[in-house]
């Protein structure tokens, strides 16, 4: 995939059409020597947007972007660029040409147009197949559209390696690990670079991922430790304490079970009071009638016969008149009748009062009985002193059964924890697994044909540039992980000593370079990125070190056909013997970006 053309809906833009084969120059100049000395201060040609445009091919690849990209600065309150629509033709892989859209006003709104052949100059396409679809579902489209065969079984996709194809000024610190990695993990390119050398990145991301999944579930661990003040040597004293405390709980409970009341049968006893009372006052009724007739029979029993004939006949004689003694006899007849009949009555009287009297002591004994129901309810709803043990009972029950739940929730921690350490054992399990894989990939690189391709096209290509050997390598460090160390350089040490090549930065460039060169043409033979933009690539280096650059990129670019984009200004350029600068041919510079504001890449200062 190539860059075939970019351009803007703002006619103030330097719209760019790239050389499809070979080198692309984007050139800067300084503002002319007789310009006013304002102005030479006013301007250099660091600011006149080469490194803008590496910046903007790299947004309109559907990079995520935020207030703070420079196509976001504002003016007045206002975005500068908040009219601009970008465009970017691709010529990818198989042949056709690919039209990406995309605006400052709407940068998450992308649209795509495939065509069989480039659009007449830079007008945009006429129809469009995909148009203001959403950023992410855009991204895969994009990914579909390139169809890069690397990425292909990937769980990430073609931005991974963007940044190794469009390299600005903060990317040549370390040829493995671009400025964007920089604030993030190993995990977010070290796979990546993996899979890139022909190894597999799976391993290591698995390898990461369980390392983290270890260390997230022993901070899980110390934090559970931490908030339920337990330790997992304690667990089988839990338990012996548990089971203690479920004893003395049984026989709590038993206690309990004892009482043959509860809290809840209050409404029971109320109601057996007032039974209890309306029985009581019934009993109370007959118990007066009983004794009423009783007395009444005891006075029956005392009330002897009382007819006195010696009082009668005296009676007669005070009246003078006279008794006759057959009247006397008839009354001593009567006399003993009546004493006969009362004896009689007497003895059925004793037998009715003793009847009543059996009858008053049962009803007397019913009414004990009733009144000590009574008061047994009346002394429990009067929180007699049983009452109160049953409470507290409860109360210590309730007690116990809280140290309990605590114990056991203790328990469940440990358990828990128990489980965790499991989890992160059989975690390390896979780990080692994973490791022994790695090892055995370190202790057969040879056998690696893509890793050796990579690897001896990087010596020689910088070999040619720099006149020196360099060696790429990786390794298995303490934790188990891949490092990529910076590529060893013959006699390094004492050339970064060497104040002329800016203390090793040159190294470090041309490192990167020879890096992105290796990739490329490696990977030459199947569906990859066909370029690679290099800003500022030539800026301090050594007069060999850029001619010798110069003509590798020439040639590797005819022998690989990619596309080789540079940014330079001119106090950068080559010289000749005469040290007169080197000029790339009209064909090559495809931008030239000089003078004033309108000689900048957006044709006015921001």
């Amino acid at each position: 995939m190539k860059l075939s053309k970019l351009y803007c809906s703002d006619a103030g833009f330097k719209n760019v059409r790239f050389n499809l084969r070979g080198l692309s120059v984007i050139y800067a100049d300084v503002i002319a020597d007789d310009a006013p000395t304002k102005n030479k201060e006013k301007k250099n040609s660091h600011s006149l947007g080469k490194t803008k445009l590496a910046e903007l091919i790299d947004f309109l690849f559907l990079k995520g972007v935020n207030r703070q990209h420079f196509l976001f600065k504002e003016k007045n309150g206002e975005l500068i660029f908040k009219d601009h629509t970008f465009y970017l033709e691709l010529l990818l892989n198989s042949g056709r040409y690919l039209t990406i859209r995309r605006s400052v006003a709407t940068p998450t709104k992308i649209s795509f147009a495939l065509l069989d052949q480039s659009t007449e100059g830079f007008i945009p396409p006429v129809e469009w197949q995909q148009e203001d679809i959403s950023f992410q579902p855009a991204k895969q489209q994009l990914a579909d559209y390139l169809a890069l065969d690397f990425f292909s079984n990937k769980k990430y996709d073609y931005r991974k390696a963007i940044s190794y194809s469009i390299r600005t000024q903060g990317d040549y610190e370390d040829v493995y690990k671009l400025s964007k990695f920089k604030q993030g993990n190993d995990v977010d390119w070290k796979p990546f670079m993996f899979d890139l050398l022909g190894f597999d990145g799976r391993l290591l991301e698995a390898k990461y991922k369980n390392d983290d999944k270890r260390n997230d579930i022993k901070a899980f661990i110390e934090n559970l430790k931490n908030e339920y003040s337990v330790k997992v040597e304690d667990r089988d004293d839990i338990v012996a304490q548990m089971q203690q405390i479920e004893a003395e709980s049984k026989e709590i409970e038993a206690r309990i079970d004892s009482f043959n009341f509860y809290e809840q049968d209050k409404r029971l006893i109320d109601e057996g009071i007032e039974e209890i009372e309306s029985q009581i006052s019934d009993l109370n009724t007959l118990s007066y009638g009983l004794n009423y007739e009783i007395s009444r029979l005891q006075q029956s029993i005392q009330n002897k016969f009382a007819f006195n004939l010696d009082k009668v006949n005296k009676v007669f004689e005070e009246s003078s008149v006279y008794f006759p003694d057959q009247l006397r006899a008839d009354y001593d007849a009567l006399m003993q009748f009546n004493t006969a009949l009362t004896t009689e009555r007497n003895k059925l009287l004793k037998a009715t009062l003793d009847n009543k009297r059996q009858e008053l002591d049962a009803l007397n004994k019913q009414l004990q009985d009733l009144n000590g129901r009574k008061e047994n309810l009346l002394s429990f709803l009067r929180d007699t002193d049983s009452f109160k043990r049953f409470k507290q009972y409860q109360k210590d029950l309730v007690k116990i059964q809280g140290r309990l739940l605590t114990l056991e929730k203790r328990l469940s921690t440990i358990d828990l924890i128990l489980a965790k350490e499991q989890e992160r054992e059989n975690l390390l399990k896979d780990i080692e697994s994973t490791v022994l894989q790695l090892r055995k990939e370190f202790q057969h690189t040879e056998k690696n044909a893509r890793y050796a391709d990579i690897r001896a096209k990087f010596a020689s290509y910088y070999k040619r540039i720099m006149d020196e050997d360099a060696r790429m390598s990786w390794s298995v460090n303490n934790s188990n992980n891949v490092d990529f160390p910076p590529p060893k350089v013959q006699d390094k040490a004492d050339l970064e000593q060497d104040t002329a090549k800016d203390d090793g930065r040159t190294y470090k460039k041309m490192l990167c370079i020879a890096f992105d060169l290796a990739v490329l043409c490696a990977y030459n033979g199947e569906s990859y990125f066909r370029f690679v933009y290099h800003d500022d690539v030539l800026s301090q280096q050594d007069n060999g070190i850029k001619t010798r650059l110069i003509q590798l990129v020439r040639e590797l670019s005819a022998q690989y056909d990619f596309q080789y984009i540079l940014s330079a200004i001119k106090s950068d350029l080559p010289l000749d013997n005469e040290d007169r600068p080197v000029y790339f041919s009209d064909e090559e510079t495809i931008v030239r970006l000089d003078k004033d504001d309108v000689g900048t890449l957006f044709g006015f200062e921001f």
